[in-house]
């Protein structure tokens, strides 16, 4: 299959949530670890990849968001040490790259297939994918707020990464996804939300750069992780063999 955006014949392994992120969940020899739709686990280090979608160049024009939003994401949770819950302005983020590079995650999930965790954006996928690629003004209709989830006020760690799903606030579509231990929510609807907390964070609302830090135990995908983590008999006999293979090779 020839490129979606270029069709360009040749494609490449596209990550659909970029490395970046994947091997940032990695402590010293720690597993990262993928769920699969029948509930068994895979190895995923580097994360899930699809060989199909893009060519270099296109996938390379949203690598350089990737890079960008991966050090504006791990100077967030290095300066999120030890200050209080809420919202938090930064200077001197282009927050245009944050929201592009937010499209850009959402796109590549809309064309890839079902089995890596495809996406429905409805009318909106080609707008989207422009979005990305910095081919139109970012319209307000599409619109991002972030949250820094800490696990304890010294926390400056990635406790796991989330590939988008599909979410709802107040009739408002939106699309939910973490990495660099952020979560992000992303509006990609006509109607406005009201009488929310999002109202307040969204980066289309002001001129500078704003997040939310959020005590992590609060949100679901803090709580999925944990419940693996620590009650999943699967999970553990995984991991278990995991430790054998690595023993045998050393």
């Amino acid at each position: 299959m020839p490129c979606l955006r270029c069709n360009e014949i040749k494609t490449i392994q596209a990550h659909l949530i970029p490395q970046v992120f994947c091997k940032e969940v990695q402590v010293g020899k720690g597993h990262a670890t993928g769920v699969k739709e029948d509930g068994s686990f895979y190895f995923s280090q580097s994360g899930t990849f699809d060989k199909g979608i893009l060519c270099a160049d296109c996938d390379g024009l949203l690598g350089q968001l990737e890079e960008y939003a991966a050090k504006i994401l791990k100077s967030i949770r290095e300066h999120s040490k030890g200050l209080s819950f809420g919202p938090k302005i930064v200077e001197g983020v282009d927050k245009e790259k944050i929201v592009r590079f937010c499209a850009g995650v959402l796109w590549k999930y809309s064309i890839t297939q079902e089995q890596y965790g495809k996406i429905n954006l409805y009318g909106f996928q080609d707008d989207v994918k422009r979005i990305a690629y910095s081919e139109m003004d970012i319209p307000e209709w599409f619109d991002v707020a972030i949250f820094r989830l800490r696990i304890h006020a010294q926390d400056d760690g990635v406790f796991a990464y989330r590939a988008p799903l599909i979410d709802r606030k107040n009739r408002v579509r939106l699309y939910r996804f973490m990495v660099g231990g952020c979560l992000f929510f992303v509006k990609v609807h006509r109607k406005k939300m009201r009488d929310d907390v999002l109202t307040e964070l969204w980066l289309g609302r002001e001129d500078s750069f704003r997040f939310c830090i959020a005590p992590a135990q609060q949100f679901e995908e803090f709580k999925i992780s944990k419940d693996l983590a620590f009650n999943s008999e699967k999970l553990s006999s995984f991991l278990d063999r995991q430790d054998e293979i690595a023993k045998s090779k050393t």
